[in-house]
């Protein structure tokens, strides 16, 4: 994804910062994984490949397999809410 001006974040730093503070809220409740279009384990979410088929505009967002967000910036606010949805809840020394 080098489509990035120099000094802005990548996808993936924005993934790996936005996984680092979910994993503070939610603990052991998420998991989160930045996939490379195109990398071998990209062929691994068909759910993923089917976006790019259809034409949508990476990044792709998914939440326990369903498709959340595609195209613009990665939305934290989205992920938490679909999150807290599915009763994740926030760690019990967390209350962010």
């Amino acid at each position: 994804m080098g489509a990035c001006a120099p000094g802005k974040p990548t996808w993936k730093d924005t993934a790996k910062h936005i996984g680092e503070r979910l994993k503070v809220k939610y603990g052991d409740a998420v998991r989160t994984e930045f996939v490379e279009l195109f990398s071998p384990s990209s062929f691994d979410h068909p759910d993923i490949m089917e976006r790019v088929r259809r034409g949508e505009q990476p990044p792709y967002v998914t939440v326990d397999d369903e498709g959340i967000q595609s195209g613009g910036k990665i939305s934290e606010s989205a992920i938490r809410a679909k999150l807290d949805s599915m009763g994740a809840g926030p760690r019990a020394d967390d209350m962010s």
